[in-house]
């Protein structure tokens, strides 16, 4: 790889526990926080908000977090932002810091079953009590009133990690990155996975402006790694770059991957990953299938190299190897008298095409019946379209979502048969449409995909649901 000036290999003169496995530091809470006993603080805090409540701007969080006394101030951060692939390269990113012995809290969203899921501590939920405590000092706060959602979900896990000892926070933008409640941190390092149309209404109708969005997460001296990128997109942001004064790692470029190998058992994904940092080239292997999921690694890879915190090559292997994140093709097998199942959180034309590109690599049992719940301000014509490609049956259904984001299957069937010659079924809501999934894919594979609500439905439904995890 070609010497680019990106800076690898000085780790950060910061503090770090000793490697301990599967175990992570205990957080004690501070007591004087917690809401008198019988009091759900984290409830209190969230449920009366709308989820999918937007309002762009900075000055709200800015304003809870001084209150608090700028928590976001006591860790290193890794920031990431892009259009599809950022969850899976935080995780990734995470979970090496973990085994190299960095007490980690990683920063996600959405949930899919429980808001738990977006806070973790070293790959697991934050304690209730140390959740709670700081539930009930962020409800505390005079600015907490004027904040949305994710506002408040971003205050209180930016305040979990200060309170629990986070070395370093790996932390997802929500939306886009410049006006994004989580682009108050001060990070060492910050990637960008690939972009392409969504959120269209608030980001942008081109890759070039969704780009020049997410490029605000770019901070001086801090690397700017960027995933694989198509070229006008890719021009957006190494132009704010230049202009930031961030240096920039391309995956392609300075960092590749190559002898690719895709299957469905526990290693899953092998590959070979080459960078200027590493020029002797390492092969690892991820649990988490697709060609895709190789480059997510390899960035998350390349951005730690290139943020002062390499990991050793043996926390290379092990973190990308332990790594999983719930609804990102995550397989369970056919059992029982059950059909396979596969849980995708994809929910654009973008994200459908990477899943069925899996699909077809992987040569699951046939029927494929996919079970489809998208959203209406999504492009469901585009993602629907890419799908029947790659499916046998098509059962189109709603999950439970605000009235504002509800699509209309109906109108979905009847436009996938007008257009494009497709006939589906219409289910009123994901449990009749799993229902009728397992009967019709009998010995094949059910597919559930179109949002992280309908995956979130599916997984938690009896006869689905297995037993949970810390990695979801």
């Amino acid at each position: 790889m070609p010497d680019r000036g990106v800076p690898g290999g000085a780790r950060h003169d910061r503090p770090h526990r000793p490697a301990s496995g599967d175990a992570r530091r205990p957080c004690e809470p501070p007591g004087s926080h917690v809401l008198t006993e019988g009091g759900d603080a984290l409830a209190a805090l969230l449920d009366p908000r709308p989820v999918t409540t937007i309002r762009w701007g900075l000055d709200r969080i800015e304003a809870l977090l001084a209150e608090l006394g700028r928590p976001e101030r006591s860790f290193d951060a890794l920031h990431i932002a892009g259009t599809n692939g950022k969850g899976s390269t935080a995780r990734f990113a995470a979970s090496m810091l973990e085994d190299g012995g960095t007490c980690t809290g990683l920063y996600t969203s959405p949930h899919l079953e429980d808001v738990r899921e977006r806070f973790l501590i070293d790959g697991a939920w934050v304690e209730e009590a140390a959740l709670q405590a700081a539930a009930a000092r962020v409800i505390g706060c005079d600015a907490a009133a004027a904040c949305t959602y994710f506002e408040l979900a971003t205050a209180l896990a930016f305040t979990c990690f200060a309170e629990c000892g986070v070395e370093m926070a790996v932390v997802e933008t929500g939306l886009g990155g410049r006006l994004d409640a989580t682009n108050v941190l001060r990070p060492v390092g910050t990637a960008i996975t690939p972009i392409s149309l969504d959120h269209t209404e608030w980001l942008g109708g081109s890759p070039e402006a969704i780009a020049r969005e997410k490029g605000g997460i770019f901070k001086p001296g801090a690397p700017a790694c960027l995933g694989r990128i198509d070229p006008g997109p890719r021009a957006a942001l190494e132009q704010i770059a230049r202009d930031v004064g961030s240096p920039v790692a391309r995956l392609g470029q300075d960092a590749e991957v190559s002898e690719v190998v895709v299957r469905t058992d526990p290693v899953g994904t092998r590959f070979r990953y080459v960078s200027t940092p590493r020029p002797d080239g390492v092969r690892l292997a991820t649990g988490l299938p697709g060609r895709h999921q190789a480059d997510n690694a390899a960035l998350a890879l390349l951005l730690l190299d290139c943020s002062g915190y390499p990991p050793e090559e043996s926390s290379a292997r092990r973190g990308i190897a332990r790594a999983r994140l719930a609804g990102r093709f995550e397989v369970r097998p056919p059992g029982a008298g059950r059909p396979g199942r596969v849980f995708d959180i994809a929910h654009n034309p973008a994200a459908m095409g990477v899943l069925c590109e899996t699909l077809a690599e992987l040569s699951l049992p046939r029927p494929i019946v996919a079970v489809a719940g998208m959203l209406a301000d999504k492009d469901w014509k585009g993602t629907l379209a890419r799908l029947a490609l790659d499916s046998d049956t098509m059962i189109l259904t709603r999950s439970d979502v605000p009235a504002e984001r509800r699509w209309d299957p109906s109108r979905a069937r009847e436009w996938l048969s007008r257009e494009r010659g497709v006939e589906s079924i219409v289910c009123r809501n994901v449990a009749e449409a799993v229902s009728r999934g397992l009967t019709l894919a009998s010995a094949g594979t059910l597919l559930v995909t179109g949002s992280a609500t309908t995956v979130g439905e599916a997984r938690a439904l009896p006869e689905l649901a297995r037993v949970r995890t810390g990695d979801g």
